[in-house]
């Protein structure tokens, strides 16, 4: 009888670790997903100074360029996750992880144009990947000690603006933006309008925001204050 039963349990056994071994590999999937999603979104908004820890907001709707060059429209920081948790899940993390002791390479960017709104309240137009980087350069001491992990949970944004809001150009005329869609279109079409002309647009104060952590709702009397805010996120 035992040596029946030892006979049976090592099937059994076998089994079991055959299960274990799955479970954990599917978990160390998920891990390298994640961490790879981190890396990623990370090194996007690093390289613009964007988000929590940077001096700039991303103005969504925007168009994200994957590790594969393909292109996904999004509405927000967590759409951009979604959609590089899926591509990792389902494409694997080699193609945009780590190289060497170069580290992590780049792969997430923007189709551009993109705006972005200022800790001073500007709404400023990115052409290309340059003027991304030169933002991130007048952006001084952005993301300080920060790195990539945990990136998603931490980093993203510290508030979004409540619209509708106004915006001011460097004619002096204004305009309404009952949301984020339409201040991208309201800044694009008045650029397209009238190429050439110096200056930026700009919020009008005062502003709404809702803080990402409790979301409260302050209000925002000017750029001082807008700033003040911007580098309270740290």
């Amino acid at each position: 009888m035992t040596k029946s039963f030892k006979l049976l349990l090592v099937p059994v056994l076998a089994l079991a670790a055959l299960v274990y071994s799955c479970h954990k590999s599917d978990d160390t999937a998920t891990t390298s997903a994640s961490d790879a999603v981190d890396q990623e979104l990370y090194a996007a908004q690093e390289r613009g100074a964007l988000g929590r820890f940077g001096c700039y907001e991303l103005v969504f709707p925007v168009s994200i360029v994957l590790p594969d060059s393909s292109t996904v429209a999004v509405n927000s920081y967590e759409e951009i996750i979604d959609a590089l948790r899926a591509y990792f899940q389902e494409n694997g993390t080699g193609g945009g992880g780590h190289h060497g002791h170069h580290g992590f390479r780049p792969s997430l960017s923007f189709v551009f144009p993109v705006s972005v709104v200022s800790q001073d309240g500007e709404i400023i137009t990115v052409n290309n990947d340059e003027e991304l980087r030169a933002l991130r350069a007048e952006c001084e001491g952005s993301f300080g000690h920060h790195g990539p992990a945990g990136h998603c949970q931490q980093g993203l944004s510290c508030f979004e603006i409540v619209f509708p809001v106004t915006i001011e150009f460097p004619d002096s005329t204004t305009a309404t933006a009952a949301d984020r869609a339409a201040l991208h279109t309201l800044v694009h079409d008045w650029r397209a309008a009238n190429p050439g002309v110096q200056g930026r647009p700009h919020l009008v104060f005062p502003i709404t925001v809702q803080m990402t952590a409790d979301s409260s709702l302050v209000t925002v009397n000017s750029r001082d204050e807008l700033r003040t805010l911007k580098e309270s996120c740290e």
